[in-house]
């Protein structure tokens, strides 16, 4: 057992994951938080639980099985909080990938998911698609593919996973703001200096100002993209992915006895944590006229009962130019300053394999053996 004292900055999901890593070796963990847990990004994702079809056409292959993995675990923890969930590709003609690629990819992601225990991909014709799509566009449909992920509850399965920590001995510290860190391990918050053995920083979107606060160099930059939803008082029983000209796609899932549609792509600013995150006007907007072009009747404004938004950070490098943001890659990076570890990036499902790297990092440090 060690005992080696260890504080975190940011209780969304990958500080949680993080303390859950850390705690399973033995660490004394703190968790610092400038609001409340899940507050933020972790708690206005898309719902799932998932691989990441679309990082096929990156060939991030090992990103995929990873995080297919992690959807098996998060599954067999049986919180009630998530499950397998099917959702259906409508294929038209002369719009988006063709039908032939788009079975290639769930085949792969099929072979990428053994061991998962999940159902396989399979073609549909369109009188089946829009049976399970109800008021799916019928123009032009010439059928369908269907692949299975995960929908979750994000906010309560973070929740969930934060109260497991609380229970094994992790302090949480809500509405404590971190100022800076120090590599020697010192902490400065709002209430003055605290020194630890290790310090974590899992803030974010907001990790590369904290490190700027500290005056740590970083050779990475973080591209925050805002990602924005609409929750849409229609039932909705298998989820749907809609494909745009451009090749980005939309999800139409079901949550919560509605209907979840989203997300979009829109470089954002992250300078305060505390700043609620909200849609744009024109983001609601394009999401509406998705749903409009392919699913009818058409939403009214009084069917949109929430919207909500989030901010993804993807790693630059800083020498790396500015490129369609589709082709950025989702993996994470660990640095080390010190006793301290900063991870940027990152997806919410790999959040626990994620928590596992700092925590190796971490015993690297202290030349223990690492354990996996």
């Amino acid at each position: 057992m060690k005992h080696s004292r260890v504080a975190i900055v940011g209780a969304g999901i990958n500080g949680v994951m993080a303390g859950w890593a850390l705690i399973e070796r033995g660490y004394e963990v703190s968790l610092f938080e400038a609001l409340r847990p899940m507050h933020a990004t972790s708690r206005a994702s898309s719902k799932m639980l998932h691989g990441g079809l679309r990082y096929l056409e990156q060939g991030a292959f090992g990103l995929i099985r990873e995080a297919l993995l992690e959807r098996h675990w998060w599954l067999s923890q049986q919180t009630g909080l998530a499950a397998p969930l099917q959702i259906y590709i409508p294929c038209y003609k002369n719009t988006g990938r063709s039908p032939w690629v788009i079975r290639a990819g769930t085949l792969l992601y099929d072979l990428l998911a053994i061991g998962s225990k999940m159902p396989l991909s399979r073609r549909h014709e369109p009188s089946q698609v829009m049976q399970a799509i109800p008021g799916l566009r019928s123009e032009g449909l010439v059928g369908a593919i269907s692949y299975w992920d995960a929908s979750m509850d994000d906010e309560a399965l973070g929740l969930w996973a934060l109260a497991r920590l609380q229970e094994r001995g992790l302090k949480l510290h809500k509405a404590c703001r971190v100022e800076r860190l120090f590599n020697d391990g010192r902490m400065e918050t709002e209430q003055g200096l605290e020194t630890f053995d290790h310090l974590v920083n899992a803030a974010g979107p907001w990790s590369h100002h904290l490190l700027t606060r500290s005056e740590l160099e970083s050779p990475y930059d973080l591209l925050a993209l805002r990602g924005s939803h609409l929750v849409v008082d229609r039932p909705l029983k298998a989820g749907c992915l809609f494909q745009q000209h451009d090749g980005r796609v939309v999800f139409y899932l079901p949550y919560k006895g509605c209907a979840l549609l989203g997300t979009t792509e829109v470089a954002a600013s992250s300078e305060d944590p505390s700043e609620p995150i909200k849609p744009s006007q024109r983001e609601i907007d394009e999401l509406i006229e998705l749903h409009n072009r392919f699913v009818s009747p058409r939403i009214e404004p009084r069917e949109i009962i929430q919207t909500m938004a989030g901010l993804r950070p993807l790693v630059l490098e800083r020498s790396q130019a500015a490129k369609n943001t589709r082709t950025i890659s989702r993996e994470s990076v660990l640095l080390t300053h010190g006793k301290i570890v900063s991870l940027l990036g990152g997806k919410w499902t790999t959040a626990r394999k994620q928590g596992e790297q700092i925590a190796l990092a971490i015993e690297a440090s202290q030349g223990f053996p690492t354990t996996s």
